[in-house]
């Protein structure tokens, strides 16, 4: 399934192709019913841009999203550049003489530039780029090694995205001509041809790569690795993964892990990375995960992990997270926790996970922590007299704080309740009148700002807020992720609105 274009370069299905400034997948080659020649039928990625779903006059060709699909002449195709023509066109063609020269943009357009007390070795020092943006540049091919290889010699950083090269080879033979470089963006690159060859020489500096929309499975993920024994940050969403098979000698300094988009549905596929000796963030937002379940030794190093998003419907899930002794950073927004009524899961996770400091994005206080642990224990105090060993089982966080506080009935001090925690706040408007509220010293400022805005008509990002103390300063309220408590607003204080 190949295609010889006009200007003799080869098209197979399923490749990147670009048509004008828009960019496509070839999904059919061939005639079209009714038409002279030979067509190719592609699905456009930009929504709209089509005319059908891969149908015409009622002959199915191929499958395309609706109104993403259309048929083109093979000569009305980008034949693609080489990454030497690229990099000579975009960082290194210098025309002029004298004081003056003209360098070539970003965006191929050209500056002046007048060379003031420059030498020729300084300008040398210039040409010596460290960081590549080579994105959306209709790449295929590498050209010239030796013209790549003298004017990258310094390269650190490339973001290659979304060019039209569809083996990996060709991606690699590039790598391998950077010596220093340390990362490299490769999003968006439709891979066809993904048999990694065998290593000759290991990229000894490359640390961070993105390989987001390649479609390259974890197989070919590892084989690739090879190449890049320093290898730190791997971000590999968006392919079908399945995270076994990991040789034991590779990623042995990975510390990062992105692998969101993967429809991963049991978290006994990440047994193999799970072993990994320096894995401290692992995001795995977007998959199908229903429940967790962690041996003893399991991401022993995991400080952040991103769960966002999955299929987690049980508790036990998150009590298993306690298992994860280095554990204090998680986002579990958007699962299926919340199964009765008056269930606030934010209280929940923070009381079942003591150690976790950020949750979703926010820092955890000392406050809400109380909170939550007092909520928790209100909560559940029901199963908790029942005795039944299923909740004991689930729920080894409660235990520990029966303990601390007593038990929910008798022993845990009012002080600490929910009621006595609550706040009457003024709130004075900028026209100069006032209205109560009556919120939790654990209110954060965002949302306070949120209830100023349904009273004020002030949008957040122009308010400013705060409040006299009792020594007649005026404290900001400038943190929006802290609680009332952090600005010591109590019982019959009034805040002030200003725009």
């Amino acid at each position: 399934h190949y295609y010889i274009t006009n200007n003799l370069r080869m098209v197979v299905l399923g490749q990147r192709v670009q048509v004008g400034d828009f960019y496509a997948v070839v999904k059919y080659m061939g005639p079209v019913t009714g038409t002279d020649g030979e067509w190719l039928g592609v699905e456009w990625e930009d929504e709209g841009r089509g005319k059908h779903d891969g149908s015409y006059k009622d002959v199915k060709y191929f499958e395309a999203k609706p109104l993403h699909g259309s048929f083109v002449r093979s000569h009305k195709l980008n034949p693609g550049l080489s990454f030497s023509e690229v990099l000579q066109q975009r960082y290194t063609d210098v025309t002029g003489v004298g004081d003056e020269m003209s360098i070539v943009n970003k965006d191929n357009s050209k500056t002046n530039v007048e060379l003031v007390g420059l030498s020729d070795a300084d300008i040398n020092r210039a040409a010596q780029l460290t960081n590549l943006v080579m994105r959306e540049q209709s790449i295929i091919s590498v050209g010239d090694d030796s013209f790549i290889e003298e004017k990258c010699v310094n390269a650190e950083n490339m973001d290659m995205s979304l060019n039209l090269f569809h083996d990996i080879n060709t991606i690699l033979q590039i790598l391998h001509l950077m010596p220093k470089l340390r990362s490299v963006h490769l999003k968006g690159n439709v891979l066809l041809n993904k048999d990694v060859l065998d290593v000759e020489q290991p990229h000894p500096y490359l640390e961070r790569i993105y390989l987001a929309g390649t479609g390259l499975s974890w197989g070919e993920f590892c084989k690739l690795a090879e190449h890049f024994p320093n290898i730190h940050e791997v971000y590999i969403s968006g392919s079908t993964l399945n995270i076994c098979d990991t040789p034991a000698h590779i990623l042995q300094q990975m510390t990062v892990l992105d692998v969101q988009h993967s429809d991963i549905v049991n978290w006994s596929t990440l047994n193999d990375v799970s072993a990994l000796p320096n894995l401290h963030t692992l995001i795995l937002s977007n998959n199908s995960i229903s429940s967790i379940q962690i041996s003893p030794g399991q991401f022993s190093k995991l400080e952040a992990l991103s769960l966002d998003n999955n299929k987690l419907n049980d508790w036990s899930s998150v009590a298993e997270l306690r298992k994860l002794p280095l554990l204090k950073t998680l986002r579990i927004r958007l699962n299926p926790l919340i199964t009765g009524p008056g269930l606030d899961m934010r209280l929940l996770v923070v009381a079942m996970l003591p150690a976790v400091k950020k949750l979703n994005g926010t820092p955890i206080s000392d406050n809400e922590r109380l909170q939550a642990d007092i909520f928790y224990l209100k909560h559940f105090a029901t199963d908790y007299y029942k005795g039944e060993s299923d909740f004991h089982i689930m729920h080894t966080r409660y235990k520990e704080l029966v303990k601390e506080y007593g038990e929910p009935d008798t022993g845990m001090p009012k002080i600490k309740s929910i009621k006595d925690n609550s706040i009457i706040v003024k709130i004075l408007k900028p026209d100069g009148k006032e209205f109560e509220k009556k919120l939790l010293k654990t209110t954060l400022v965002k949302h306070l700002h949120l209830i100023v805005q349904r009273q004020c008509k002030i949008l957040p990002k122009n308010q400013k807020l705060y409040w006299i103390d009792p020594s007649n300063d005026k404290i900001h309220l400038d943190d929006p992720t802290r609680d009332l408590a952090y600005f010591n607003i109590d019982h019959d204080c009034t805040v002030h609105v200003e725009t």
